[in-house]
């Protein structure tokens, strides 16, 4: 196998946890070995959420990708996560990662964008301004990205299949709702009985609002195709759309 200069490499032992009804990693266990994943490589940069806290910044995702092969890993087994940085614009940073399995064969790849952000003006910083970051970038891990267009639907043209109050357990460190979390909420509340015995293929998410304690996500649901199913979760307060996903069954 090929050596990339400047990937983050980690091991992952599957959990009971993270497995789903066929003994296979589930797609929320690949959620959250990237955020974890992800954590860790821009830690040994001294970049991580906790280090600019420090500094009176922090990190926003504002997409995520997932593309799940045929055959996924069981358990007990382990999985290889690996993540880089691939492409930097002004204000986007993409970081690309890749899971394989015991073999080396590639069961999952995907790609997220980050931006930096000032925490009192909530302003966004770019990129570039921070040197020990722009380390992290190799010329040859480069890859052009393109941008997921999501159906122009309006949240109330869909079926309303669930509300969700938000708790101390759906947020993170900064008080807000974690962004596995808003994967977890949608799969919590989306009609998927027609999906149950389908594989999931493909997933893309946009964050677009932060969500905190106290307030309620409300789920609306459009099947734009057969096996594909748009998901946007949207504060019952206020109408505000929080999150965007798409999500492909095999047909």
């Amino acid at each position: 196998m090929k050596k990339h200069p400047k990937r983050y490499h980690h091991i992952y032992s599957l959990t009971m946890a993270d497995i789903d009804l066929q003994n296979r990693m589930s797609p929320m266990a690949v959620l959250n070995y990237f955020q974890d994943a992800i954590g860790r490589f821009l830690a040994e940069a001294r970049v991580s959420a906790l280090d600019l806290l420090e500094e009176g910044a922090t990190w926003m995702i504002t997409e995520f990708h997932a593309t799940f092969a045929d055959e996924l890993p069981s358990w007990p087994g382990i999985v290889s996560m690996e993540v880089y940085l691939s492409e930097l614009s002004t204000v986007k940073a993409y970081v690309d990662y890749l899971i394989r399995d015991v073999r080396g064969n590639i069961v999952v790849r995907g790609t997220s964008a980050w931006v930096m952000m000032e925490l009192a003006s909530r302003r966004m910083i770019p990129c570039h301004s921070c040197q020990r970051f722009v380390e992290q970038y190799d010329e040859s891990n480069h890859t052009p990205h393109a941008r997921y267009v999501f159906p122009p639907l309006q949240p109330a043209s869909g079926h309303l299949s669930g509300t969700h109050a938000i708790t101390q357990m759906n947020t993170d460190f900064n008080g807000h709702v974690s962004n596995r979390e808003y994967f977890r909420i949608s799969l919590s509340l989306a009609d998927l009985q027609k999906k149950k015995n389908h594989r999931l293929r493909d997933i893309h998410i946009k964050f677009l609002q932060e969500t905190r304690i106290g307030e309620s996500l409300r789920c609306y649901q459009h099947e734009t195709e057969p096996g594909a199913l748009f998901v946007q979760l949207v504060k019952a307060e206020t109408g505000a759309i929080v999150c965007q996903l798409m999500m492909q069954w095999e047909s």
